[in-house]
């Protein structure tokens, strides 16, 4: 697995700044946003996902999978207390059973 400090070149970012920057616009309370601070948040960002999706990926391990699936997500997001701000976003996968009444 390649891990995001080998992947980018110092001083680079794989978001793309200008989608960066109309979303930071979006939030009416930041009147602007400098290069040097659009930069750190897109690596904060990069560092994030990172995060998410390898400790997703060890779930989507323990299942004996290769692959994450939105299920390996949702087990991550509920069991580790630093996502748990995403909970209302990734919830937890439920199974559609029959109501037998």
């Amino acid at each position: 697995m390649v891990s995001i400090e080998s992947a980018a070149t110092p001083g680079t970012s794989s978001l793309p700044a200008a989608r960066v920057r109309r979303i930071i616009k979006e939030d009416k309370d930041i009147f602007a946003c400098g290069s040097d601070s659009l930069f750190l948040i897109s690596r904060a960002t990069e560092y994030f996902i990172d995060s998410l999706v390898r400790e997703s990926y060890e779930f989507s391990r323990l299942d004996k999978r290769k692959t994450v699936q939105y299920k390996d997500m949702a087990k991550a997001v509920q069991s580790i207390e630093q996502y748990d701000f995403l909970t209302d976003i990734i919830p937890p996968t439920v199974s559609l059973k029959k109501n037998t009444n």
